[in-house]
């Protein structure tokens, strides 16, 4: 697997199983995705676009087919191999932004480089990512004193601030209005501009679509399409 390509799927499959009920939710996966990107995967809700960042990120494993996330094949990684990968590979962005109640923003963001045996410098590097996502005033309020555009914006920092070679984000603007939206998208962008972050968006939003360089159209489980796009406002 070249060191440029970060994703590999081919056939993917997934199906759950409701009782005796077989439910596929991916039925033949095939897409590559290389270092760089800044893609979106659309579709109908029930699509496979969570199920397929799920695999990717190693939350769960494909029921067949391959699939290698920076080279390693998912399905034939343990359960500590597949947390080492999430925690010092990956970075997740989710809808709910996940963060951790009783602690503050800066603590937030240093809570993930502490588990990645990060020492003292882990309060200097938050401190870093938090000022470059305009948070540096925010650092010592806990999630609900923020705003939900600031949360969002706390779940980023804390994924990006160990500097990971992919972000996963799963419908990160779904809870924003337009301006923190579209403050969001921008900021993403920048970290992948500036630090060659890749970003694998799942979303439903035409704010995030119309900011990707390419989108992959999943229905019924399977790539419909899967196209170049030219962001309505690039920079680079």
């Amino acid at each position: 697997m070249p060191d440029d390509l970060l994703i590999q799927a081919e056939a993917v499959t997934k199906t759950y199983h409701a009782g005796n009920v077989a439910v596929p939710a991916l039925r033949g996966v095939s897409l590559t995705v290389g270092a760089g990107e800044f893609l979106a995967l659309v579709g109908p809700s029930g699509s496979g676009k969570t199920t397929f960042l799920n695999l990717v990120g190693a939350l769960d494993t494909p029921t067949s087919g391959a699939l290698t996330v920076f080279g390693r094949d998912v399905a034939r990684l343990g359960k500590g191999e597949r947390a080492e990968l999430r925690l010092h590979a990956l970075g997740f962005v989710f809808q709910a932004y996940n963060l951790v109640p009783v602690l503050t923003a800066r603590e937030n963001v240093e809570f993930v480089l502490e588990l990645q045996g990060m020492g003292a410098e882990r309060r200097t590097r938050a401190e870093e990512v938090l000022a470059q996502l305009g948070l540096v005033d925010l650092a010592d309020r806990r999630p609900n004193e923020l705003s939900g555009g600031q949360q969002q914006r706390v779940a980023v920092a804390r994924a990006v601030a160990s500097k990971p070679r992919l972000v996963l984000a799963d419908e990160p603007t779904a809870n924003l209005d337009g301006e923190n939206a579209e403050t969001l998208i921008e900021l993403m962008r920048t970290l992948n501009r500036e630090q060659g972050i890749t970003f694998l968006f799942s979303t439903h939003d035409p704010r995030v679509v119309r900011h990707a360089r390419r989108i992959i159209t999943l229905e019924d489980g399977l790539v419909a399409r899967d196209e170049p796009h030219t962001p309505e406002t690039a920079h680079a």
